[in-house]
């Protein structure tokens, strides 16, 4: 008789054989029922993996948070140490600002409107066209300060050689236009120009302002090689009868503070009062305006606000992450970070300050873990002591910042945490690798088996019919005609 094989449901896994031709044995679907139950550790794998990838995830999440509640720490120390206001009585006089190293103080400023920081300005003489060819050479443009000294009165001038410039006039710019364009070019402290008078004759006069003010910045022009090229830009500010004419001289701003004369090269000054910057302004006349600075709270409060709602942020974040279920549930790690800012915002900062706890401004923990914000009781703190609250601030801005740092920096906590995951994870796609070629040739081996199997049992039923055929033929064989 025929051998009766089991028929077993095809797979598609993997790249088999057609079922067994001769015996009817399904080789492609014993294969494959076989592979599937060889890779369940590839399964195991695919699934540590995917936990780990959320934990990566995961951990960026917190990283994150994490981050934005550092730089909400340091803008609270930041506040602690800029909260300095500048007012001015009269503002069309000048316009004050107050940095962190300001103190507290009251001040009367004196500015003369006639004598504020202004930069050189010159006309040279007249020309009857702009696109005239005048001469070449090279022009040297110097700057320094024109002094009067000597009775009688003689002027000198002492060059600064650090802001010397030299441009050389050839035919292609020896035009009015041309020395205009050239100087601008040159980046050399002045700004050219030139102006049309209307005058019949020669109305086209070539301008030149210096950039800076000050009364360093006089001007002094010289030519080389040319005669004609000097007739026009040669300008030495010592003689009594220059080329060009000065419209307007450099000088200092001369006021005073309480009193005391100061002078400056710009109208904008940083050192007349220690951390507060001046910028007078041209009012006619001499005016006299106080500078009040005063401790402002209006930067610590609004940095405390954010500080409260950074951690409630982060407060979420970790908790949505190591809740019950979570990918990170009961992860020791972020647990203890937890718990060390949680330690930070409830402890005290020894400043030697009136406060030591933000519980003393009015940020306190409620019964969910969260930070609350009591803005009156914040305020109250804020206008009884704002130094002291100021000094508390500082302290634990840095305090946070420096332990998160320490969480979330290239050597931090986290970082040691994701770096144990992506080392796993390396080594399960080494194991996957090793796996996917061991399953290869088990899958050959199973095919190479089973293919031998149905070929003997193709060979057995191949038997078992000639046998069958052969006692049919036998005298006597019994048969259904006969009885």
């Amino acid at each position: 008789m025929a051998v009766t094989v089991p028929t077993v449901a095809s797979s598609t896994t993997g790249t088999l054989n057609a079922p067994g031709v001769g015996s009817g044995l399904d080789v492609k679907g014993l294969v494959s029922q076989l592979m599937a139950a060889e890779q369940q550790p590839l399964t195991l794998l695919a699934n540590q993996e995917a936990d780990l990838q959320a934990k990566l995830s995961s951990l960026g999440s917190i990283k994150g948070s994490l981050s934005s509640l550092q730089s909400a720490a340091q803008a609270l120390a930041s506040a602690g140490t800029a909260s300095y206001t500048a007012s001015v009585s009269d503002s069309s006089v000048l316009s004050a600002t107050a940095s962190s190293s300001a103190v507290a103080g009251s001040y009367s400023v004196s500015v003369d409107g006639s004598k504020l920081a202004q930069g050189q300005k010159i006309v040279a003489p007249g020309r009857s066209s702009t696109s005239t060819a005048i001469g070449t050479g090279t022009l040297k443009i110097e700057f320094g300060t024109r002094t009067v000294s000597g009775n009688p009165a003689v002027t000198s001038f002492s060059a600064d050689d650090d802001k010397t410039k030299s441009l050389v006039i050839d035919s292609s710019n020896n035009t009015l236009a041309g020395i205009r364009d050239a100087i601008n070019a040159a980046n050399a402290g002045v700004t050219a120009s030139i102006i049309n008078t209307g005058d019949s004759a020669n109305p086209y006069r070539l301008a030149l302002s210096s950039n800076a003010t000050g009364a360093a910045n006089t001007m002094r022009l010289s030519v080389s090689n040319d005669a004609g090229l000097g007739a026009l830009l040669n300008y030495d500010p010592t003689d009594p009868a220059p080329t060009f004419t000065e419209t307007q001289s450099a000088q200092d701003a001369q006021f005073t503070v309480d009193g005391v004369a100061i002078t400056s090269p710009s109208n904008t000054v940083t050192d007349a009062i220690p951390g507060v910057t001046l910028t007078l302004a041209r009012k006619a006349g001499i005016n006299t305006t106080t500078v009040a600075l005063q401790r402002s709270s209006n930067n610590l409060s609004s940095a405390l606000s954010s500080l409260v709602s950074a951690y409630n942020s982060t407060t979420k974040t970790i908790a949505d992450a190591t809740a019950k279920g979570a990918v990170m549930q009961g992860q020791s790690t972020v647990l203890n970070m937890q718990r060390q800012v949680r330690n930070l915002f409830g402890g005290a900062q020894h400043t030697g300050g009136a406060y030591s706890t933000l519980s003393q401004l009015g940020i306190s923990f409620q019964v969910d873990g969260s930070l609350k914000l009591d803005s009156t009781k914040l305020s109250a703190a804020l206008s009884a002591n704002l130094g002291d609250a100021s000094s508390l601030a500082t302290a634990l801005g840095n305090a946070l910042g420096n332990a998160i740092d320490s969480m979330i920096g290239k050597a931090g906590l986290i970082a040691n945490q994701t770096d144990g995951i992506n080392r796993t994870i390396t080594d399960i796609g080494s194991r996957r690798t090793h796996l996917q070629d061991r399953l290869a040739a088990t899958q050959a081996r199973y095919q190479k088996q089973f293919s031998a199997l149905d070929t003997l049992i193709s060979g057995m039923n191949s038997t078992s019919t000639y046998l069958t055929q052969q006692l049919a033929n036998l005298p006597g064989a019994y048969t259904s005609n006969k009885g």
